[in-house]
C-alpha cells in the first residue's frame, strides 16, 4: 500500500507553508518599506535643492531687476514698470538657459540707455 497523508501531517504541512509565506511576506514589506523610506528621503533632498534653486534664482533675478531699475531711472522720462513675476511656464531644467539669457538683455538694456541718455544731453 501506498502511504497517504495523514489528515494530522497534511494539516502540519498547510501550516509550515502558511508560516512560511507570512515570513515571507513580512520580509518582503519591511525591504519595501526600507526602499519607500529611501525613496522618500531622496525626494525630500531633492525638493529642498529645488527650493533652494529657486530662492537663489529668485534673489538673482531680483538683483538684476534692480539694477536695471537703476538704469532705466536715469531716463526722467521714462517710467519703470512692475518687478518680473516667476513665470507658471517656466521649465526647471531650462534655469540656467534663463539665467544666461537675462545677462545680454540687461547688456542691451544698458546700452540702450547709454545711448539715449547722450541723444538726451
Amino acid at each position: 500500500m501506498i502511504d497517504e497523508p495523514t489528515a494530522a501531517m497534511r494539516y502540519k504541512e498547510i501550516i509550515g507553508l502558511a508560516r512560511k509565506a507570512a515570513e515571507d511576506l513580512r520580509t518582503w514589506e519591511l525591504a519595501r518599506a526600507e526602499q519607500l523610506n529611501g525613496e522618500i528621503a531622496a525626494r525630500a533632498e531633492a525638493v529642498t535643492a529645488a527650493e533652494e534653486r529657486e530662492r537663489a534664482m529668485t534673489d538673482r533675478a531680483n538683483r538684476w531687476w534692480r539694477m536695471a531699475k537703476d538704469n532705466v531711472s536715469r531716463l526722467s522720462w521714462l517710467e519703470v514698470g512692475a518687478p518680473p513675476e516667476p513665470a507658471a511656464s517656466a521649465r526647471g531644467e531650462w534655469l540656467h538657459r534663463y539665467a544666461e539669457d537675462v545677462r545680454p538683455a540687461y547688456h542691451e538694456l544698458t546700452q540702450a540707455i547709454l545711448k539715449l541718455g547722450w541723444r538726451a544731453r
